[in-house]
């Protein structure tokens, strides 16, 4: 009887242990997680956003959005993409109303308060949606968003070049099986901006797609800040040559054209009820029609 029982308990001795080491060691990964948000947090708080105010204005850039928006991960103000905007066009009035957590529904304020401060601009680049793949921002919410989103930037500049959000499932901050949580967010959300982008004539740079994750997963731990999520100066110096192509052909287009806002003051108009259209899918349908979408 004795040799029985203790056959029984070794038995079930593995039954009882894995799920507690199971449990342990998503403790562990939660509390790196954990340790490593706040540590973002205490990043994005001493951070403040590049501007480059000129009197001269042959051009007016707005750089609004999110953390990236800011800069935060960079060494140096001047390693944002605002920063890089600035060497670039060193006769561009540049004004960034960016702030760190904004999500898309946050931007939209941005871009309406600039609207009712009767601000114009020739080209807005727009740094949002990594905030919404973090928080998981249901896709119906996602899309209402970004519908008013363009709207409102329509109203403020002449073109919108959209930065958005690297692959996060990439971040050393997030461990398996975190990481592929965050990857399959950060797709499905490029997929609604990409759509919504499409539909409106903005410039979508999706740095979630193959070509870009390929790049961050083989330079993984040189592509972050110490924090783990975001950017740091190489990332967003390799982000700017991305997408220099479009920043280039609408700052310039601004330029050559004539159509450079003079002093960057216009009449606010009174908003208009608009007609009813048919607006792109943000379900589980958006998938196939934004791939197409895609530039």
């Amino acid at each position: 009887m004795t040799t029985t029982s203790t056959s029984a308990r070794l038995n079930w001795t593995p039954v009882v242990l894995l799920p507690l080491v199971a449990a342990a060691g998503a403790l562990v990964q939660f509390a790196f997680v954990w340790r490593g948000v706040n540590r973002a947090r205490a990043l994005a708080a001493r951070g403040r956003p590049f501007e480059r105010r000129v009197a001269a204005r042959n051009l007016r850039i707005l750089v609004l959005g999110d953390s990236t928006g800011v800069g935060i991960g960079a060494v140096s103000p001047e390693d944002s993409i605002a920063g890089l905007l600035a060497s670039e066009f060193p006769d561009a009035d540049i004004v960034n109303v960016s702030q760190s957590g904004a999500r898309v529904d946050h931007v939209v304020k941005q871009a309406r308060r600039c609207n009712r401060l009767g601000e114009r601009y020739d080209l807005a680049v727009l740094h949002v949606g990594g905030n919404d793949v973090l928080r998981a921002t249901p896709p119906m919410e996602l899309g209402e968003s970004c519908r008013q989103l363009m709207k409102e930037l329509a109203r403020v500049a002449d073109r919108t070049v959209w930065l958005g959000h690297l692959n996060i499932g990439l971040a050393p901050l997030f461990p398996r099986p975190y990481s592929w949580v965050m990857a399959a967010r950060s797709r499905a959300a490029a997929r609604i901006f990409a759509a919504w982008a499409a539909r409106h004539g903005v410039a979508f740079v999706d740095f979630s797609a193959p070509e870009h994750s390929l790049h961050f997963s083989n330079q993984r731990r040189e592509s972050f800040a110490v924090d783990g999520l975001h950017p740091n100066s190489s990332t967003y110096k390799y982000g700017y040559a991305a997408a220099r192509a479009a920043l280039r052909l609408h700052a310039d287009a601004a330029v050559s054209t004539g159509t450079a806002v003079d002093g960057g003051k216009v009449a606010v108009e009174p908003e208009v009820a608009e007609p009813p259209v048919d607006e792109p899918e943000t379900g589980p349908q958006a998938a196939s029609s934004a791939s197409t979408a895609r530039r």
